[in-house]
């Protein structure tokens, strides 16, 4: 593995000297060298270098913006202090007196953390199935990291969270990996984070668990409070093949899908992220009512109204020119069987 790794070492060297857009030896993490060591042909680990490469260009931009901002501040501030010298009356404002209590973000997190204590003992189930870390490769595990951090986020701040369990985790794969590094605290006993490595099927009834599966054909027609409701935790950019559907038919659960068709005409894909799947929830838990739960698919994946009129001209005109050819060419024919 040491003598692999010197041999990347070289090559990156080798490319930057080339002009290619590596990233810089000091930069690369434990992790990232562990995948790197597991990719076999140049052309992934050229792909992961510029992936790499973004990284860090990111993170200079925001240490450059970071910096330059606390300058701002610190020269606001010597400003104001020095204005502040030469006034002796009481000033009123930011950096100076203020007949408001600061709230300090510990204290809004304290508010929230406590909101999703009370939902972990009297609130709703819902399930997050994180057994999909074979079927994705390292890009789409930590894109799932980070949408299981959303979901994470919004729930909290949600007045009505969700109590959510993650089951099936594996904390040797990259997507645990990554959350973990994220969420330091998520093993922390007074953290309201619910995560286990044993099966939504050892924690509920078999008969109250729903599979939300888009590859389904049962439509979810409302929302149960009694049921138990479970969303894959998957990135399938690179396959779309039904594999939650699968595993529900498998297990022998009840599966069910979000009724989009009867809403919306698609452009592309209907596949919704978890973030976006846990605000639906959310709202059908508040509403039961799908035509506000549905405002959070993302409109660039949907036809609009303008769209489909601009549609629908395109092929009138097209019928038109269709029906004209069609005349001309009768009229061509007649005369030539007249000859």
């Amino acid at each position: 593995m040491e003598k692999r790794r010197k041999i990347l070492e070289l090559e990156i060297e080798v490319m930057r000297q080339e002009g290619r857009k590596v990233p810089s030896l000091s930069s690369i993490k434990p992790d990232q060298w562990e995948h790197l060591l597991t990719l076999a042909s140049r052309n992934q680990r050229r792909h992961y270098y510029m992936y790499l490469w973004n990284i860090e260009v990111v993170r200079q931009s925001q240490k450059i913006k970071k910096e330059r901002k606390q300058e701002e501040i610190a020269k606001r501030r010597e400003e104001l202090m020095k204005a502040t010298a030469e006034n002796d009356h009481i000033v009123y404002g930011l950096f100076h007196n203020t007949m408001f209590l600061r709230i300090y973000d510990s204290t809004v997190d304290h508010f929230h953390n406590n909101r999703l204590i009370q939902a972990m003992q009297f609130g709703i189930n819902l399930v997050i199935d994180c057994s999909y870390d074979e079927y994705m490769n390292d890009k789409e595990m930590r894109n799932t990291a980070k949408q299981l951090m959303l979901c994470f986020a919004q729930n909290r701040a949600h007045p009505e969270p969700f109590n959510i369990h993650h089951c099936n985790a594996d904390y040797s794969k990259t997507t645990m990996k990554q959350l973990e590094k994220h969420l330091v605290q998520i093993h922390q006993p007074e953290f309201p984070f619910n995560i286990t490595e044993r099966s939504y099927l050892d924690l509920f009834p078999k008969e109250r668990l729903v599979y939300l599966t888009p590859h389904c054909k049962n439509d979810l027609t409302e929302f149960n409070p009694d049921d138990i409701y479970i969303i894959g935790a998957m990135v399938d950019k690179s396959s779309q093949e039904a594999v939650s559907l699968g595993k529900a038919k498998k297990l022998g659960l009840r599966m069910a899908r979000l009724p989009l068709d009867n809403y919306f005409q698609f452009k592309s894909g209907k596949s919704l992220t978890l973030d976006q799947m846990v605000m639906i929830m959310l709202e059908l838990k508040g509403s039961n009512d799908f035509g506000k739960a549905l405002q959070f698919v993302p409109r660039r994946k949907i036809i609009t109204m303008d769209e489909e009129t601009e549609r629908e001209k395109q092929r009138q005109e097209a019928n038109k020119f269709k029906f004209n050819f069609k005349r001309s060419g009768d009229k061509w024919n007649s005369s030539k069987k007249w000859r």
